[in-house]
C-alpha cells in the first residue's frame, strides 16, 4: 500500500474482521473501533450517538497517524452513511482501500453463539446485519468461510501489492445504509 494511506475491514459483524486484522497490523496503525468503543463508553447503552463518538475517535487517531505519514488499518462494521461520511471528512484526500468480509446469516449467528465478549448484539441483530449489509462494488471482498483468517490475510496483501485503485470515497460513503432506514 502506498504511503498515507487506509485499509480499511469491514462487514457485518462475526465475519472474521478482527482476525483477519490482527493478522494484517504488523506495519500500520491498527484502529479496532470496537476496541475503542470500549475504551471511550464502558457502560454505554451503545446508541447512535455513542456510536458515532467511537468512530468520529478512531477517525480523528487515523488522521494523527496519516498526517505523519504512518498507513492506517481501520477495523469496524462500516454498515452507516453516517459512519462512512465520517471517515472521509476526516480523512479527505486520502487513499483508502476497502476490504469487505461476507458472512453468511446463518455462519454469522453461529459464530456470535461462541463469542465471550460483551455486546449489544442478540441473534436476531446479528442475522438482520448480515443480511442486510450494504456491499460495496468497489471494495475487495472476501468471503468469510472460504477459508482460514490467515488465507485471507495472504489475500488482502497479495491484492495490495498488485496495486489496486482506491475507491472512491463520496460514492463508498453514500452506498452505506441509512442509520433508521433497510
Amino acid at each position: 500500500m502506498p504511503p498515507a494511506g487506509v485499509l480499511l475491514l469491514s462487514g457485518p459483524p462475526c465475519s472474521g474482521k478482527s482476525s483477519i486484522g490482527r493478522l494484517l497490523a504488523a506495519d500500520r496503525v491498527h484502529l479496532e473501533v470496537d476496541a475503542l468503543f470500549h475504551l471511550l463508553l464502558p457502560g454505554s447503552d451503545r446508541g447512535r450517538e455513542d456510536r458515532m463518538l467511537g468512530y468520529d475517535a478512531a477517525h480523528v487517531l487515523a488522521r494523527l497517524a496519516l498526517d505523519r505519514g504512518r498507513d492506517v488499518l481501520l477495523e469496524c462494521t462500516y454498515a452507516r452513511r453516517e459512519q462512512r461520511a465520517s471517515l472521509v471528512a476526516a480523512a479527505p484526500d486520502t487513499p483508502l482501500w476497502v476490504v469487505e468480509i461476507h458472512v453468511p446469516p446463518d455462519e454469522a449467528v453461529r459464530r456470535f453463539r461462541g463469542r465471550r465478549q460483551e455486546t449489544d448484539l442478540d441473534e436476531a441483530s446479528v442475522r438482520e446485519r448480515a443480511a442486510a449489509f450494504p456491499y460495496s462494488d468497489q471494495a475487495f471482498r472476501l468471503t468469510s468461510a472460504a477459508a482460514a483468517p490467515a488465507d485471507h490475510a495472504r489475500a488482502v496483501a497479495a491484492w495490495l501489492r498488485g496495486g489496486p485503485p482506491p475507491v472512491r470515497p463520496d460514492s463508498w460513503a453514500a452506498a452505506g445504509r441509512p442509520w433508521n432506514g433497510p
